[in-house]
């Protein structure tokens, strides 16, 4: 962090601790009512509880039920996930993605079988992954050069207690970076009051093994007065796809103390570890001449020193991710709550440059030119390619004040977070060694000075402030208008020794922006009877530019503008006996959206972030359920999503290519689902169905505007049955019941606009994974 302002962070958060402990003797006994998950506003927001989003949410029976359910007391969309739905239906090699994927409105499907290994995000309303929030437990996290995340490297189900997929920026006291589109809410798992041990043990497709040891010690003398959770879990599998295979473990310990009646500290920290075979410079996906080759489950080889030889692709992390929060009531009405965090993430990669070409290709040769200039004996039919690394640490702390007032709530708060990156990635010949290639040399690129094999060493820093009030004005009990307000600075520095910059080569940048902006909220929610409630929503967002941003040719790191939006949505929710159900219609207005892209530099295609100027994003949503006798309930959901990307003039330099007026790419035209779910006497089953509508991804022919390429719908069944004998459950789950192997994606080469072209043989096409069966044992004592 930067100096002066971890020095007044610490100063604040000092003095509000002496407030805390100078009350300490004198406060009054704090009253049930003001806590969390009792007010009107997202189950999701600030300083919610897993129990207080589901208290909010699950009033009724029909709403119990539900797999996915909305709040009489939500101010925007949202879909709230159980623990119930996570344990029934979801994988129990599962991840964040795969716990939110019935919601709608939301894709995103894996292409690899077996839990290991990220395959896939999630989009929201055609907003991508890095344009909304993803929290755990109210903490924002996320890659740093792009604040997008890693499905599979933090939080698997078995550490997720709920979750809340949140359409629409929140309050002004939803915190985080990426508010823009929204907010994917998890929650850990409650701290059971009383001793119990849980073993889990499942076994399924290609050789999926996975244990979680889950162990709550209830209050204990010997914790001081505490309570505490310990959750193992380990998986490993081979894999649907070829030679991609590997292995996880994740642990996480929670621990909450009661400190008299007033305060209570809660501490958590997680950890995780995988290595799994995976070709970064090009994967997942096949080409045409693959497919029809080797068919849909080709990915690598155990062909030694052969270029998808699966000991030359793999890719190490290992991240961590901890708080502590201490909550203060200091009165019957005030409360105060400070939560200091750090998260952290290393990958280490290593891939062959090119694996497009067919077993025994010469696709990621260091060719004649490299091994004459080189000099060192390296061969040009070599194989070469590249290590990679990304490390981050996020510091951070968010202070909150709330008082319960007799005409509403009053929130005030902050955050400071500082990150520090580094990411570098270099040219070595495998073949040989490992021993550099230098590819970059100062006769190519007059920004260097020497031979080098790096493309990329590039050390980056952020420090943001966000402060914010928000206030829950209830002029009646059925009527709350809630205004908020909210300041972001963000500070980014870039130092980079080398680095992939607006097209060239390789080259030093050095800079920093800094980007700031007011932010306004207005929510109103009216409960017209005391089962049906109506609401609506204005309120803006913003986010910084990405890094990826810098790699689009003739960009100008100066001139890089943020992401902005304007919303407008309006709701109703009914909840009552049997029935649950919700609708929505939303109007975002969006300025310098940003859309995944590939562009060229040297000659070599990169995954890149591209400007799409103005676009608006509309449409419908709703999702219902119903309790029928003996145990079943019947859902449905379904959304119709709209987003246009306006025609514009070509801007290079902030990254804006120029476009005619078209479809956004990569935003599903619609989604549904459909499901019964059985809850009877022992027996639990389930059935759903989720479809993902056809989508449009864009490439530039030799001359003229984008072109787009449609891609086609998918869908997936999914099963399970279980049968519960009191301390002893065995589960059986089926996904993708009828093996559907739909495109789910398409990169397509240079100047190609059709799809399965016999002619565009480096085009990269990525398919659903196919049918897999889990069995699962668990135990409890």
């Amino acid at each position: 962090m930067n100096t002066n302002s971890a020095r007044a962070w610490l100063a604040i958060s000092t003095c509000a601790l002496a407030l805390m402990a100078g009350n300490g003797a004198t406060a009054a006994a704090a009253a049930a009512a003001a806590g969390p998950g009792t007010e009107v506003g997202s189950a999701g927001a600030e300083g919610a509880t897993v129990g207080g989003v589901i208290v909010t949410a699950e009033r009724t029976p029909g709403a119990k039920a539900a797999p996915v359910k909305a709040s009489l007391d939500q101010t925007e969309p949202e879909s709230i996930v159980s623990r119930d739905f996570i344990e029934q239906i979801t994988p129990e090699t599962g991840n964040i993605s795969t716990v939110i994927f019935i919601a709608p409105s939301i894709s995103g499907i894996s292409a690899n079988a077996g839990g290991i290994g990220n395959y896939f995000s999630t989009t929201m309303r055609g907003f991508q992954d890095g344009e909304y929030n993803v929290t755990y437990d109210g903490i924002a996290f996320g890659d740093t050069n792009n604040p997008t995340h890693h499905p599979n490297d933090y939080f698997p189900t078995s550490e997720i207690g709920a979750a809340v997929v949140d359409r629409g920026p929140g309050a002004a006291g939803d915190l985080g970076q990426a508010n823009y589109g929204g907010a994917i809410h998890y929650f850990s798992p409650t701290v059971s009051d009383t001793f119990g041990v849980q073993q889990k043990v499942t076994y399924g497709s290609f050789n999926t093994l996975a244990a979680v040891t889950t162990l709550n010690t209830g209050y204990l003398p010997q914790l001081f007065g505490g309570k505490l959770m310990i959750n193992l879990d380990e998986r490993s599998s081979d894999t649907q796809l070829s030679h991609s295979g590997g292995y996880a473990l994740n642990q996480m310990i929670k621990y909450v103390l009661p400190i008299g009646d007033k305060f209570t500290l809660t501490a958590l920290v997680t950890h995780a570890w995988s290595r799994y075979n995976f070709p970064d410079s090009n994967g997942p996906g096949e080409t045409l001449p693959q497919i029809e080759a080797y068919g849909k489950d080709f990915q690598l080889t155990d062909i030694l020193d052969e270029e998808h030889w699966y000991k030359w692709n793999f890719e190490r992390k290992q991240t961590y991710f901890g708080y502590v929060d201490l909550n203060y009531q200091m009165t019957s009405n005030i409360s105060v709550e400070d939560e200091p965090y750090a998260y952290f993430y290393s990958n280490k990669t290593d891939s062959t440059k090119d694996n497009s070409g067919l077993i025994g290709s010469t696709s990621s040769a260091v060719g004649a030119k490299q091994a004459t200039f080189d000099g060192d004996g390296q061969g040009a039919n070599d194989v070469y390619g590249y290590l990679k690394r990304n490390d981050y640490n996020v510091e951070g702390d968010i202070l909150r004040f709330k008082d319960v007032l007799p005409f509403g709530v009053l929130k005030v708060g902050a955050l400071v977070e500082g990150s520090a990156t580094y990411r570098q990635k270099a040219y070595y010949d495998f073949t040989d060694g490992y021993t550099p290639v230098y590819l970059y040399t100062p006769a190519n690129d007059p920004l260097i000075s020497t031979p080098t094999n790096y493309k990329l060493q590039e050390h980056s820093s952020w420090m943001q402030e966000q402060v914010f009030i928000d206030f829950n004005w209830t002029p009646t009990d059925a009527l709350t208008i809630s205004p908020g307000f909210k300041y972001v600075n963000f500070r980014r520095d870039v130092n980079a020794a080398e680095e992939n910059y607006g097209g060239k080569e390789t080259g030093p940048l050095e800079g920093t922006n800094t980007y700031n902006s007011p932010l306004y909220f207005l929510t109103v929610n009216y409960k017209i009877l005391s089962y049906w409630s109506v609401y609506g929503q204005f309120a803006t967002s913003f986010l910084v530019p990405q890094l990826a941003e810098l790699e689009v040719p003739g960009v100008n790191f100066q001139h890089l503008t943020p992401e902005t939006t304007t919303n407008y949505q309006l709701g109703t929710v009914y909840s009552r006996g049997e029935l649950t159900a919700d609708a929505d219609v939303y109007l975002v207005d969006a300025a310098n959206a940003n859309v995944p892209c590939v562009v060229v530099a040297d000659g070599e295609a990169e995954s890149a972030s591209c400007n799409a100027g103005k676009v608006t994003y509309n449409g419908v949503e709703g999702e219902a359920a119903y309790t029928l006798p003996l145990g079943l309930t019947f859902f449905a959901n379904g959304s119709i999503n709209d987003a246009v990307q306006a025609a514009q003039a070509a801007n290079i330099p902030a990254g804006i290519g120029g476009n005619p007026r078209q479809e956004l790419a990569a935003t599903p035209r619609w989604t549904d689902a459909v499901g019964l779910l059985l809850h009877h006497d022992a027996w639990r089953a389930s059935l759903t169905y989720k479809q993902v509508g056809s989508a449009v991804v864009y490439n530039t022919p030799a001359s003229g505007f984008p072109q787009g390429i449609k891609l086609p719908a998918y869908d997936t069944v999914n099963g399970s049955l279980a049968y519960d004998f009191k301390n002893f459950q065995i589960k059986l789950q089926c996904f993708n019941l009828l093996n559907r192997r739909a495109l789910t994606n398409y990169v397509p080469e240079a100047g190609e606009t059709t799809l399965y072209n016999p002619a565009a043989t480096t085009s990269f096409y990525t398919f659903q994974s196919g049918r897999e069966l889990q069995l699962t044992l668990i135990a409890r004592y």
